[in-house]
């Protein structure tokens, strides 16, 4: 019976060996395909590094562009308001003369007023003051 314990653990040994062997090709497989992917990974990272640099060129490019035309924008916009301030200001001078103008005239003719109502204003005390005068007798009839 020993024998046969003995060819049974030789074929239990070689088919163990058999496994180790295979499993340890599949070890292998599995760190070249790491190897491979790892590889695989830094080439992506590498690219996706140019891809982001190449677009943060691009959005620089197109900020610098932007801001550009915004500046010219803007500077086109003052020239006109500039344009504008001036026209109104000439407008506003000229409507401010003819006002000036027409204001002198009233304050002229308020003045010719005044002195029409202070004389006519001297002229009815005067009455008022004759006529009471001749009420209560204090003026004599001259006949």
């Amino acid at each position: 019976m020993p024998i046969a314990v003995e060819v049974d653990l030789k074929e239990i040994l070689g088919q163990i060996n058999q496994k180790l062997d295979h499993i340890q090709r599949d070890v292998t497989d599995i760190k070249l395909e790491l190897t491979e992917v790892k590889g695989d990974v830094k080439r992506l990272d590498e690219k996706i590094d140019s891809d982001v640099k190449r677009l943060e060129d691009k959005i620089d490019g197109l900020e610098k562009r932007l801001d550009e035309k915004i500046d010219g924008v803007e500077k086109r916009l003052e020239e006109k308001i500039d344009g504008v301030e001036k026209r109104l200001e000439g407008k506003i001078d000229g409507v401010e003369e003819r006002l000036e103008g027409k204001i002198d005239s009233l304050g002229k003719r308020l003045e010719n007023q005044e002195f029409i109502n202070r004389g006519i204003l001297v002229a009815l005390i005067v009455a008022i003051l004759g006529g009471l005068a001749k009420l209560f007798g204090l003026v004599g009839n001259p006949s």
